[in-house]
């Protein structure tokens, strides 16, 4: 699993090349693309292929700058899928981590320190998680401790979604600080996240940018943003966004 989890990291951190190179190739197609286009006109602007012809023609251009365009924006779609396993691997339990006479004790323990992670207030909670790790991060406690903290803390983020109310500042507080906790103890026993929820968002959201970005691009080229606003203005559809 580790080393899965690496080399999507490494894909990761490529992803920034793997754009700047796709934006080369965008440039060069686009480039491409205006010279075959130029190409079937004479210098006077008048057209030197019939209509059919011309038609075809154009249409090889224009499929071939779209191949193009649908392989790059690939990237971003490809650096999707590696988020998403990513956030995958973060809920794989890393009782893996321990030996077995370890997960053996982890089971007979687990229920007294559910039930405490469940009712302790957090800062109680985010206290007993410091005394465990000061305490030289004996591994099945910091498994068990990081694990129902790691719980009680999705359990209110999905009663604050249900709710629809946003968290009052202490209890954000007191969270931000039980989850510095929970992480010190699962980096005790090597089950740290691959990927946090704020990079994935950002991930994603530039994945999302460039995508656009192409689209743009081949849009403007192509005359099919043109050719869509055209269509809108003439159906009324473009005053109603």
């Amino acid at each position: 699993m580790t080393g899965t989890i690496n080399g999507l990291k490494s894909i990761l951190n490529d992803a920034e090349i793997t754009y700047e190179q796709g934006d080369a190739e965008i440039a060069k197609a686009l480039e491409k693309f205006a010279t075959g286009k130029a190409a079937l006109f004479r210098d006077n602007g008048a057209a030197i292929y019939a209509d059919q012809v011309y038609a075809e023609k154009l249409a090889a251009l224009v499929g071939e700058l779209h191949a193009t365009a649908d392989r790059v924006a690939g990237h971003a779609e490809a650096q999707n899928a590696t988020v998403n396993r990513l956030q995958e691997a973060e809920h794989t339990d890393p009782i893996g981590n321990l030996t077995l006479d370890q997960q053996q004790q982890a089971a007979a323990r687990a229920t007294f320190v559910r039930e405490d992670a469940m009712l302790l207030t957090l800062p109680d909670l985010t206290r007993r998680l410091v005394g465990v790790g000061a305490a030289g991060k004996e591994k099945v406690d910091c498994y068990l401790w990081s694990r129902y903290a790691r719980q009680r803390v999705e359990a209110l983020r999905t009663q604050r979604e249900d709710s629809g109310r946003p968290l009052d500042p202490t209890t954000r507080a007191q969270l931000a600080s039980l989850i510095d906790a929970i992480t010190n103890l699962e980096a005790a026993i090597g089950a740290t996240p691959a990927i946090t929820r704020v990079q994935a968002t950002q991930r994603i959201a530039a994945a999302r940018r460039f995508q656009q970005g192409v689209r743009n691009r081949i849009g403007d080229a192509d005359g099919a943003k043109e050719a869509t606003v055209r269509a809108m203005l003439r159906t009324g559809r473009y005053a109603n966004l």
